[in-house]
């Protein structure tokens, strides 16, 4: 970040608390697929705006590769991704969804192209920024419950801890290796994560999640046809692990949303009712409109925030 555009983002935070707004600490992304493009949207808008006064970003899945890019200043390789090679059949394979050993969502082109290749995420600039990002991933066992790991860009190897993150249950069909562990999709266990944010000591006013379900959104049960799909796919007993947690985590997203939305004070910004993008949706003209409500959405923030109307619609 250049000096003008540090001095722009000191007075923003500064008139923020002359508006009586604390400057917030910790940005909280939650996963989806997808649905990430109402993440890079609201991402875009802060970061045209000069809106920075993150001390840490925590990320899960989607939130997680999307947050990365914003915190390496990148944000453009996670917005021209999901508007252009992951709507290609590189990414999603659907046809293999009854191939156990093809993936559907094919995890290894995906770090290949956009975290690997020269000129694409700069890794070197992530080991170093004042603002690093936890990236949320699940440790699958084989005796033992499920839980979350949170892998940092300071000292994790950042390409495998976003692929770790995204590796969704059933659509990839591996786990991803790290050190000791065996890793998976981090919603699996922690969908937004803005619990971990409070056990590093921040306050609910230091924290602004973003979510990619519209508010009030609550899960429903798996289908027959998909718990099905589950099962047969992780029939084995030493996947009993992960077949509870697939079968829990209806409830355990509905939980963590009902006490974010009614016994906590964090500021959270939700796509609006009419969002019509899902996890593996490929409709170019839905993934441009849901970056527009994402944009939208962050404009609304910022003026909430006491930015005027100029500096909120400039970019």
């Amino acid at each position: 970040m250049n000096f003008v555009s540090r001095l722009l983002s000191h007075y923003r935070s500064v008139q923020s608390r002359l508006h009586g707004f604390p400057p917030k600490k910790v940005l909280v992304l939650e996963g989806g697929g997808m649905r990430g493009i109402f993440l890079a949207g609201v991402l875009q808008a802060f970061m045209d705006r000069g809106y920075n006064p993150w001390r840490l970003i925590i990320g899960t899945s989607a939130g997680a590769l999307i947050g990365t890019a914003y915190a390496a200043r990148q944000i453009y390789l996670a917005r021209d991704a999901l508007f252009s090679e992951l709507l290609s059949g590189q990414f999603i394979r659907m046809t293999n969804i009854f191939r156990p050993e093809k993936h559907i969502l094919n995890l290894d082109w995906m770090v290949d192209r956009f975290i690997e290749q020269k000129g694409a995420l700069d890794i070197r600039k992530l080991r170093t920024t004042a603002c690093p990002v936890i990236i949320v991933a699940t440790c699958f066992y084989e005796h033992a419950p499920l839980q979350s790991i949170y892998l940092s860009t300071n000292r994790d190897d950042i390409p495998l801890a976003l692929k770790a993150s995204a590796a969704i249950p059933f659509l990839y069909r591996n786990f991803v290796p790290y050190r000791n562990e065996m890793l998976m999709d981090g919603s699996v266990c922690d969908p937004m994560p803005y619990k971990k944010a409070l056990e590093m000591g921040f306050s609910d006013r230091d924290i602004l999640a973003v979510s990619t379900r519209p508010k009030g959104y609550r899960k429903e049960r798996e289908s027959f046809w998909v718990k099905r799909l589950y099962e047969s796919y992780y029939k084995d007993e030493q996947y009993q692990h992960l077949r509870s947690a697939l079968e829990a985590h209806y409830g355990l997203y509905n939980r963590l949303f009902d006490e974010l939305e009614q016994e906590h004070d964090i500021d959270v910004i939700y796509p609006p009712d009419e969002f019509r993008v899902n996890r593996l949706t490929r409709n170019e003209g839905k993934i441009l409109e849901g970056f527009e409500q994402g944009v939208d959405a962050a404009r609304n923030y910022l003026y909430g925030l006491g930015f005027n109307a100029e500096e909120v619609a400039g970019g």
